[in-house]
């Protein structure tokens, strides 16, 4: 059977909705624990300007690819 085009739009509507609610979750990473993500706060917290836990995150990284050079 044929899928219409308003079937695609709503299954399409769906899933981006379902994406932007896990991307706008407090924690959009399920596998990172509580901790982890208090540190990463912390971390934020410590910093002079005001940055996202996705920003921090790509900073800690950087940070710590560096150190292994």
């Amino acid at each position: 059977m044929k899928e219409t085009t308003q079937a695609k739009i709503t299954a399409s509507v769906a899933i981006a909705k379902a994406m932007a609610q896990k991307a706008l979750s407090p924690n959009p990473n399920p596998q990172w624990t509580e901790y982890e993500m208090q540190s990463v706060d912390e971390w934020i917290a410590r910093q002079g300007e005001k940055l996202d836990r996705p920003e921090a995150i790509r900073r800690l990284v950087e940070l710590g690819l560096k150190a292994k050079k």
